[in-house]
């Protein structure tokens, strides 16, 4: 999707950089966003309404594991489409591996919320009785999402391992390269020779990556966002939640493109207007395959007219208070981007892009708030200083795990063929 072959890139330039560096008192403030989110949460579930502060804390704990595994499937399908584009911002993408570890606690720390989250968490699912049993869910959903989380992480220690290798051999300061996550990466280094295959290896991994994250992510959608109600089917829904996460991951990697390319040397070099144009396409796309997915699963629903299919969109769609929250979700997530987007001087301009990110992310966390918290608070939306102290608990710990990534490694993938004049790979 673009006419750029080789994204030539100084590698020792890269490497004496060293890696992206974030100031002290940004360092503070993720760490207060973390305490201000613990505290919330704790203060709502010793003092307020437990069933919303467990229902906040699900939507936000939904919303940034599929920002995180959305990011990742970024490296991962620009490996399998062999974009040509995309060597500069791959490291990036790749940072989201790090919330990884968090995604998974915080997944089984839902568990001593199961019983206002889920309505297997409270009684039998009717129909399901053995299978939504409580503790085998949380069972094998720890399995799957272990298999899942190992398979991202090995496709992008890969990614490093020849970065680090190359630094290591290269860096005229050998210590910023000695941390024993380097060690650990470069063991058995057998130098330059070792790139060729490691990208033949990650080409064929990537599928394999791709499969099991629409699976695992499908079977989730399905078992623990759809089945909070009883009654509620749709096929298309695990389809619909891969492709939003997705969707908001290419966003989040233009926002992290456009804020570290202004704060890094190397980056800066290499992050052009050529990059935000393709990521802006691909945003695109996504858009338009979210709102099919969306207009597919509501028309069927809506037009097949079975009791228990049209309750669940009635509710959200149809009744106060959340009619009016579904009447600003759709414009977010497709009909602002969509317009913008079909624009190539906005998707060239990072400031214009950057509010488009915004936007459609912003969307798509209150889409998933309308799937989610209308089962919990049927006659009422609790957006409130829960909500909003919750969110920005998460936000911070997402932000800490990318910064954390980030410090560790290059900030550009030097290993990769492309950023040395080769397009064999």
């Amino acid at each position: 999707m673009s006419h750029v072959h080789t994204v030539p890139v100084n590698i020792e330039s890269v490497v004496d950089a060293g890696p992206v560096r974030v100031s002290g008192s940004t360092l503070t403030k993720l760490w207060l966003m973390v305490f201000i989110g613990i505290f919330v949460f704790s203060t709502g579930l010793l003092f307020g309404d437990a069933g919303v502060t467990w229902g906040a804390f699900y939507v936000n704990a939904v919303y940034f594991q599929g920002l995180a595994l959305g990011g990742v499937m970024t490296t991962v399908i620009m490996q399998i489409v062999r974009a040509t584009w995309g060597a500069p911002v791959r490291r990036l993408a790749e940072a989201n591996v790090a919330y990884l570890p968090v995604a998974f606690c915080v997944f089984l720390t839902t568990y001593f919320g199961r019983e206002y989250l889920f309505y297997w968490g409270r009684a039998p699912m009717p129909g399901r009785e053995a299978w939504m049993v409580p503790e085998f869910v949380y069972a094998r959903f720890a399995v799957l999402f272990f298999v899942l989380y190992f398979l991202m992480t090995r496709f992008v220690a890969r990614s490093l391992r020849g970065d680090v290798g190359l630094a290591r051999e290269r860096a005229k300061d050998k210590a910023a390269w000695d941390l024993p996550a380097h060690k650990s990466l470069t063991k058995g280094w057998k130098g330059a020779g070792e790139i060729l295959p490691i990208q033949r290896k990650m080409s064929v991994t990537a599928p394999v990556v791709a499969f099991f994250y629409v699976v695992v992510t499908s079977l989730f959608a399905f078992e623990m966002i759809m089945g909070q109600n009883p009654n509620w089917i749709s096929n298309l829904f695990g389809a619909f939640v891969f492709v939003s996460q997705i969707y908001i991951g290419w966003a989040g990697l233009a926002l992290m493109s456009m804020y570290f390319s202004k704060r890094h040397k190397s980056l800066g070099e290499v992050v052009t207007s050529q990059q935000f144009w393709d990521l802006g396409k691909l945003n695109l796309g996504f858009c338009m395959l979210w709102g099919y997915m969306f207009w597919s699963q509501f028309l069927t629903q809506w037009y097949g007219n079975l009791p228990e299919e049209t309750q669940w969109l009635i509710l959200r769609t149809r009744e106060f208070p959340w009619k009016g929250l579904a009447w600003v979700v759709f414009p977010m997530c497709f009909i602002i981007p969509f317009i913008s987007l079909l624009s190539r001087d906005v998707k060239k301009n990072t400031k214009t892009y950057a509010v488009v990110c915004f936007v459609l992310m912003t969307g798509v966390w209150l889409d998933r708030y309308l799937i989610i918290m209308p089962e919990i608070s049927p006659h009422h939306i609790p957006l409130g200083v829960t909500e909003v102290g919750i969110f920005v608990g998460f936000l911070g710990a997402y932000l800490l795990c990318i910064r954390n990534f980030l410090s560790k490694y290059p900030a550009v993938a030097v290993s990769h063929p492309l950023t040395h004049g080769s397009a064999e790979w």
